[in-house]
């Protein structure tokens, strides 16, 4: 009975000993998850600010866009306007010719 005695208390020795370590274990892991939930929250962060940095993006690029438009349709007019003014001095240089030659 004694032996049984001697054994069941070196197996319960041992596993709170095993206990322990586990505990230890899960302390570190714990401690590391809680490092990785901090390390996570600041990517989101990020993550925002570059969401709402390619949305500020996004509508500048829009608006440049938009300018491009209205400077390339004032482009056309004015190439237009060039067009007649050009066609309206050869019509008056040969009106001119006419009246030299009559």
């Amino acid at each position: 009975m004694q032996i049984e005695k001697i054994v069941l208390e070196k197996s319960a020795d041992t596993l709170l000993k095993k206990a322990e370590v586990c505990f230890d274990l899960a302390k570190s892991e714990q401690s590391l998850a809680d490092k990785d939930h901090e390390i996570a929250a600041v990517e989101h962060d990020n993550a925002e600010r570059h969401h709402k940095l390619a949305a500020e993006q996004t509508s500048n690029a829009d608006k440049l866009e938009a300018h491009a438009d209205k400077l390339e349709a004032h482009a056309d007019k004015l190439d237009a306007m060039g067009h007649a003014l050009e066609a309206k001095a050869v019509e008056i240089k040969g009106d001119t010719l006419v009246q030299q030659g009559t």
